[in-house]
């Protein structure tokens, strides 16, 4: 066997993780929950940070101006389980859905219903912005 073969075979381990720098990717992954597009401006991705900010808002805002649900922590059932994390996964605009949806939710109309799928996507989309923030953070991402 050649030195090529064994090298490939039996490639060199990852070097261990800095601690400064994943201390400091989770706080930008944390800051781009909390603020969709944060961890990205922290990062100087001003583009990105713009683009998923405003895709997040729209959502929201679109989302709660259709009267869609919010979905409580009190819910009995798994649906209701995941849609309460959905919505949460928007960070800061939860709290601006919930001032929106001061009249209730209306799900007996159609609108309503789409209102609460624009609002549960905005939370996942959230979440993964937040998470590509931390990998980018990590030098995983670009």
């Amino acid at each position: 066997m050649t030195d090529e073969t064994q090298t490939v075979a039996n490639p060199a381990p990852d070097p261990p993780p800095d601690r400064a720098r994943e201390a400091r990717a989770i706080a930008i992954g944390v800051a781009g929950w909390v603020v969709p597009g944060l961890g990205h401006a922290l990062q100087k991705m001003w583009g990105r940070a713009i683009m998923f900010f405003a895709a997040v808002g729209v959502l929201v805002i679109v989302g709660a101006g259709m009267r869609g649900n919010l979905f409580r922590s009190e819910g009995g059932d798994a649906f209701a389980a995941l849609g309460y994390f959905a919505d949460l996964g928007t960070g800061s605009f939860y709290w601006l859905a919930k001032y929106i949806e001061v009249g209730g939710s209306d799900v007996s109309h159609a609108y309503g219903d789409y209102g609460t799928r624009f609002l549960a996507a905005a939370g996942v989309l959230n979440l993964l912005t937040a998470l590509h923030a931390y990998e980018a953070a990590r030098g995983r991402k670009a």
